[in-house]
């Protein structure tokens, strides 16, 4: 955590950066509170400068819905900590706040992208794994219009995962029994946070660029 906040710091306002890991920190923590409830052993918590963070996992979940419920609770916890921020910009209106909220609103939002690697990608395994074709083609929309070394490497990654997912489906079958009422839950709650995290991070961006100029 203190690398990253040391490496942002020196492209970013400190105390921007401070409130954004924080961010991230919280959006982990969700996913390690949610590990836990499902009876499962979390493991260290990794901070990537300009990149994000992760938990590690010592227990796998036992189904795809486990997982998704994972997947869904880092998100979660994010957007509050990001809306608690936004509270903050309109009860002292320092633009400093609107920024990391938008910040966090925007890197919530793109961890719910259905790739293999992200929050969505787990997420979206309870409800059809063909989310993860959408995600994957997107990938290489950007490679394609804005060639990219970092984003070959994802994408060699995503389709490692894939393969893996696609073994584990034929040795493991009963982690992906997920009911219909699991995927229209899960769905449902996808959809949603994707929805208000994307008007959140246009309307909060746009402010943050008008008061920057």
């Amino acid at each position: 955590m203190g690398l990253s906040i040391w490496a942002m710091a020196r492209k970013y306002p400190l105390w921007g950066v401070i409130g954004f890991v924080g961010i991230i920190f919280i959006h982990e923590t969700g996913h390690a509170v949610a590990i836990r409830a499902k009876g499962l052993r979390a493991g260290v918590m990794v901070f990537i400068p300009f990149v994000g963070g992760a938990v590690t996992l010592k227990d796998q979940p036992r189904s795809a819905y486990d997982d998704a419920q994972i997947g869904l609770a880092g998100p979660v916890a994010g957007t509050f900590a990001s809306l608690v921020f936004l509270q903050m910009y309109k009860w002292t209106g320092h633009p400093m706040y609107l920024a990391i909220a938008a910040a966090g609103f925007f890197v919530n939002l793109i961890n719910l992208l259905p790739i293999g690697m992200l929050d969505g990608g787990r997420i979206s395994a309870a409800v059809t794994k063909w989310m993860w074709v959408i995600g994957g083609g997107i990938l290489i929309y950007k490679v394609v219009k804005q060639p990219n070394p970092v984003l070959l490497v994802i994408i060699a990654l995503v389709a490692l995962q894939v393969y893996l997912s696609i073994l584990r489906e034929k040795d493991d079958k009963a982690f992906y029994d997920v009911t219909i009422s699991q995927r229209v839950f899960i769905g449902i709650a996808y959809f949603a946070l994707v929805i208000f995290l994307g008007h959140q991070t246009y309307v909060n961006m746009l402010k943050a660029a008008a008061l920057a100029k």
